[in-house]
This record gives C-alpha cells, structure tokens and sequence, in this order.
C-alpha cells in the first residue's frame, strides 16, 4: 500500500509540474508595459510629468531590450517616493521583462530629460 501512494503522490506531482509549467505568464510583456506607460502619462499630473529624470539618448541603445534596460534604472532613480510608488508597478515590468531578456546596459546619469519624454519613448518603442 505504501509503495502505491509514493507512485500516486508522484504521478499527481508531475502532472501539477506540468500543468504549472503550461500557463504562460504574462508579466513584464512589451505589451503590458507600452500600456502601463501610457496610463502613467494619463493619470500623473503635470508636476509628476515635468519631474526630471535621466534621459535615455537614441545612440545609447542599438535595440529595444537595451532601450528598456535602461529605462527601468531611470525609473528606478527616482527619489520622489509617491511618485516612486506611482511608476512601481511599470518597474517591475520593466524588471521582469530584462530578467527574460538578458542584457547589461550602464546608464549614463549626466543628461536629463522629463519623465513625460520617459514614457512616451517606452510607449512606442
């Protein structure tokens, strides 16, 4: 009897892995995170917009996963914190789509921009 609950518990296992490893997640999608920005740039006011953050120049990335790279450590260098939890959850998308697509960028912190030039390049790269 023993032996035939082990091979049950372990049929029933692998079946949850398996089902478990077929839902598809989709957190940190480029789609997900394009809408997030844009409702940022609805819902914050006009003082969140013109808030000052690194600008992230065209010649400094040579394609979209370095783009975002880099657009999540802008964010994330945002001292504002109720504007630091406002842009949370694009973070983490942000953070979760780099962990997906593997790439190393440095940011280059001495060129600003506004956070509102921010959004609008992650919502049409």
């Amino acid at each position: 009897m023993k032996n035939f609950n082990t091979q049950y518990l372990t049929v029933l296992m692998m079946a949850v892995m398996v089902y478990a490893a077929s839902l598809h997640s989709t957190d940190g999608t480029l789609k997900e995170i394009q809408e997030e920005a844009g409702k940022l740039n609805k819902s914050l006011n006009e003082t969140d917009l013109l808030l000052w953050v690194t600008k992230i120049e065209r010649n400094q990335t040579d394609s979209v996963d370095k783009f975002l790279c880099l657009a999540q450590k802008a964010l994330a260098r945002i001292n504002d914190a109720e504007l630091l939890n406002k842009t949370d959850k694009l973070i983490r998308q942000l953070l979760q789509y780099n962990l997906k697509h593997t790439t190393s960028c440095v940011l280059n912190t001495n060129v600003r921009s506004t956070l509102k030039a921010l959004l609008d390049q992650i919502e049409i790269c």
